[in-house]
């Protein structure tokens, strides 16, 4: 259960693409964390398996950008032999969204991948 933590200025007027984002976030990024190699131990990753958490930076932050996007997800081998690749898609495909949110839209933002151990069960 990979988890996207998408924070925003409040200051830049992004609600309307943010909350549009939250929900494209899923789609964009589960191919790309998708491990078909291991669907027989849990590498498969589908747009319903996607947690999107959204929040406002705050006043005090500190050099925070427009767009922040930090993704969490489990640090198995084989992403981590590819992790720029998939990074770089991720970026493409939240380029092309805001591309075709406005062409004109400039923000100043970022994604984030980060590998980490973990472990999940649902209640």
């Amino acid at each position: 259960m990979p988890l996207v933590e998408l924070r925003y200025k409040p200051d830049c007027d992004l609600e309307d693409v943010v909350s549009l984002l939250a929900l494209a976030l899923p789609h964009i990024v589960a191919p790309h964390l998708s491990l078909p190699e291991r669907e027989a131990l849990d590498g498969l990753v589908s747009s319903k398996d996607i947690i999107v958490r959204c929040s406002r930076s705050s006043k005090v932050d500190v050099n925070s950008k427009d767009l922040e996007i930090l993704i969490f997800a489990h640090d198995f081998p084989e992403r981590k032999a590819n992790l720029e690749k998939r990074k770089d898609a991720i970026i493409a495909g939240i380029r092309e969204f805001l591309t075709n949110y406005d062409p004109n839209l400039k923000i100043s933002g970022f994604v984030w991948v980060w590998l980490v151990p973990t472990a999940f069960g649902e209640l």
